[in-house]
């Protein structure tokens, strides 16, 4: 059969007959040559990468001496240079950086609280376009155009839905931009495969990741509804805009890794599924290949450094940091020596030692358990049950198991074989947490080593908190009061993305003084010193429109006025049990920057139970910018209903607050966070209300992530006490919430009943 001439195809006559090149000619082809070159890498650079990436994803090639390093891509997901891949760094890394590549800068933080599932954050800004943005607000309270760079917010998330095996490829679904503004929004599948130090990517991209177009929607043979993608946003962001997702323009892109053993580079070539012709503001770029290369270097196990050749048009670069934060141990702990040790439980049989309790042995009880840093309360005894119930605090962290051992081997020195049975009572700011009973010789046994320490907590009874038999103990008001402490800490106070000023921050030194007044009373203050800032009076002086009560948004004066010296806390709790598991709290005062009043709050958490339930009220007002003693006009009650669930996954907890916010907007804050064993928390949250999108303005309603670190992850001793990072993108009126003193929920988790059925260790120490 004879073949088909391929269409437009020259015969061999027309090639005989065709006309001699002269050497004009010549010079005039080679001037065509680079765009003949640029024409192929467009044409076929994409497909050949592709195919190489395909037939070496599915090669059941691995070396564990040889592993690519996994870093970031220029938005800060785990990726190449603008792609992303299926890696993910690990979980409970957290990592951040920043990018250049023109007209972008990126400011990002990557976190991964489980093993299938990462997010990040993103500050994106376009520096050859400016705020004009805001004019799209459909308010006629807008204060006034701004003109500097236009900043994007973006959320993006990674599922990781097939692990890698031998024979198999990593497999992972993400979105980008999930609910901000949609001008960077894009969706993808995407499949890493690693070839001894070589790792290979290959996805298909939809959005801005899938705007070159390379073939028709594979979605659309389902539905025509996937040819089309609409168009996204309504301008002020913060939808789901779920009618867009996987529609409209489809390409592949795909990328290779190569690290060299024992190097710190890592060299990458990508094909993007980026055309840069449909850029967000009007913004197209020249792109004379969709062809990337560069190279990442490590500096150490935690930086990265990356410099790549973009769109064949212009240079990127990175800095970026990541760590195992919610996995590190920290320094092995020093903990403080028992006063003397207990005999051997082999010879308990022999052990005579019987001492019941009077005011000599109840001395020698305070003096053995302050040594051990435990502080006693009150200890009381029933002869006829051969029982001894001791109330006691500790500052040896979040670990029940640690402090009540402490206790009870205070018990077995000093009274010996006197009492058959303890109950220990932890107690928290003068409120009973958590009262564990047990038998002496269990316990015996298990710090003899001739019991395991996970069948010595299935024997515990864990029994209602309740601090009301504190009252009639035998030996009780055993601590001194008033008693006082201090504190020096750094803080950074910061307003990220106004429309002035893309960062306006301050470096503080806050001093903090408390006096305990009785085992249930206390009174605070803090004052915030300046130590370094880029503040200025031309600074923070625009606001963004917002239709509601200005509650948070005018941080900027706060900043400002109070840029110097300002009065951060001046308040005072008491705390009390109002019946067995129910706590409850008066706070009054100056609570934080912006607010000051009174509040009241109740909380019911059942001791062996996974929930709780609490109720705050407060009524506030908001504070003068200047942070001293004087108020402004503006005063609301607000109530709030909270749900507490610990679910059973991996430490994870879910929180509903609902009720009426600081602005008067009626509406639920949904929370969901990740506990790490070392007791590291990261969780996000999003507060939807009543506040139109108009009234609340750009992101149309509150979220943003937090992070709580335990101070004592890297000292060698105990702690109590946390250092916490709260982060909103935008800083808006709409579902906020005063601080109005110490939360009962948080304040008690760091004796939580249920970790001892978690994790059964700490009875030996």
């Amino acid at each position: 059969m004879k073949r088909a001439q391929p269409k437009g195809a020259a015969t061999r006559s027309q090639v005989l007959n065709a006309p001699r090149i002269t050497s004009e000619d010549g010079c005039a082809l080679l001037h065509q040559i680079p765009n003949a070159w640029r024409k192929w890498r467009l044409r076929y650079a994409g497909p050949l990468l592709a195919c190489l990436v395909l037939v070496g994803s599915f090669l059941p090639l691995k070396s564990a001496d040889a592993t690519p390093r996994t870093a970031f891509n220029q938005y800060g997901h785990v990726g190449v240079l603008q792609t992303p891949t299926a890696r993910q760094l690990g979980e409970g890394w957290f990592g951040g950086g920043a990018s250049v590549f023109s007209p972008y800068r990126a400011i990002f933080f990557h976190a991964q609280p489980l093993s299938w599932l990462s997010g990040n954050f993103r500050f994106a800004e376009v520096t050859n376009r400016d705020f004009s943005f805001v004019d799209a607000f459909p308010l006629e309270e807008q204060e006034r155009k701004v003109s500097r760079n236009f900043t994007d917010k973006g959320v993006d998330i990674k599922l990781r839905l097939v692990e890698e095996s031998d024979w198999t490829p990593a497999v992972a679904l993400g979105f980008i931009d999930l609910a901000g503004t949609g001008l960077f929004a894009s969706e993808y599948l995407v499949f890493s495969k690693r070839i001894f130090n070589v790792d290979l990517h290959l996805g298909i991209g939809w959005g801005r990741l899938g705007s070159a177009n390379d073939f028709t929607n594979p979605l659309a043979s389902i539905s025509e509804d996937f040819e089309t993608r609409p168009r996204a946003g309504s301008g002020l962001g913060g939808q789901f805009e779920l009618d867009t997702y996987f529609k409209g323009a489809t390409a592949v892109f795909g990328g290779i890794q190569w690290t060299p053993a024992g190097g710190p580079f890592t060299f990458f070539a990508e094909f993007e599924g980026n055309d840069y012709q449909s850029e967000p503001l009007q913004n197209p770029q020249e792109q004379s290949t969709r062809l990337n290369v560069g190279t990442n270097i490590a500096v150490g196990n935690h930086v990265d450094l990356s410099l790549g050749w973009l769109r064949g048009e212009t240079l990127a670069g990175r800095l970026s940091v990541a760590g195992g934060l919610g996995l590190t141990r920290g320094p092995a702990k020093v903990n403080r020596a028992t006063a003397r040790p207990v005999p051997a439980f082999s010879n308990a049989g022999d052990w005579k030692h019987v001492q019941a309790l009077d005011p000599a042995t109840v001395e020698r009880l305070r003096r053995d358990m302050k040594k051990q840093g435990v502080r006693l309360h009150a200890v009381d005894a029933e002869d006829g049950q051969s029982l001894v119930r001791v109330w006691y605090s500790h500052t040896m962290g979040g670990d029940v198991a640690l402090g009540a051992a402490r206790v009870a081997r205070a018990l077995l020195r000093i009274t010996g074989r006197a009492y058959d049975h303890y109950e220990l009572t932890e107690m928290v700011a003068g409120v009973a947490s958590v009262r564990l009973r047990f038998e002496r010789d269990d316990f015996h046994q298990v710090i003899a080593g001739n019991l395991a320490e996970h069948r010595f907590v299935e024997r515990l009874n864990i029994l209602p908190a309740g601090a009301g038999r504190i009252a009639k103990a035998s030996y009780r008001d055993l601590l001194e009061y008033p008693a006082f402490s201090t504190a020096l800490n750094p803080q950074l106070r910061s307003n990220i993305g106004g429309p002035d000023a893309f960062f306006v921050g301050q470096l503080l030194a806050r001093l903090a003084g408390t006096v305990q007044l009785s085992a249930n009373w206390s009174a605070s203050a803090a004052l915030g010193l300046n130590v370094l800032d880029n503040i200025s009076n031309a600074r923070l002086r625009q606001t963004f429109p917002s239709g509601l009560p200005r509650v948070r948004s005018r941080v900027g004066d706060y900043l400002r006025e109070g840029r110097d010296a300002y009065l951060a806390q001046l308040d005072t709790s008491y705390f009390f049990s109002v019946a067995p598991d129910v706590f409850g709290r008066l706070s009054a005062g100056i609570f934080e920057e912006m607010f000051g009043g009174v509040a009241t709050e109740f909380l019911y958490r059942p001791s062996q139970r996974s929930w709780a339930v609490g109720l705050e009220v407060a009524r506030v007002r908001q504070r003068e910018f200047e942070q001293r003693l004087g108020f402004l006009d503006y005063e609301t009650t607000t109530t709030l209903l909270s749900y507490y669930q610990e679910l059973p996954w991996n430490g994870t907890r879910l929180t509903l607050t609902g009720g009426r916010f600081l602005a008067g907007d009626y509406g639920v804050q949904i929370e969901l966070s990740r506990a790490f064993r070392n007791g590291v928390r990261f969780g996000v949250f999003a507060t939807p209300t009543d506040a139109t999108t108009e009234e609340f303005g750009e992101g149309s309603f509150d979220k943003g992530f937090f992070l709580s670190i335990p101070i004592d992850l890297f000292s060698t001793g105990h702690g109590r006490g946390s250092a916490d990072f709260l982060f909103r993108p935008l800083s808006r009126d709409g579902g906020q919430r005063a601080v109005t003193g110490r939360r009962l929920y948080p304040m008690l988790e760091v004796a939580k009943p249920r970790v001892l059925q978690e994790r059964a260790s700490g009875w030996r120490h």
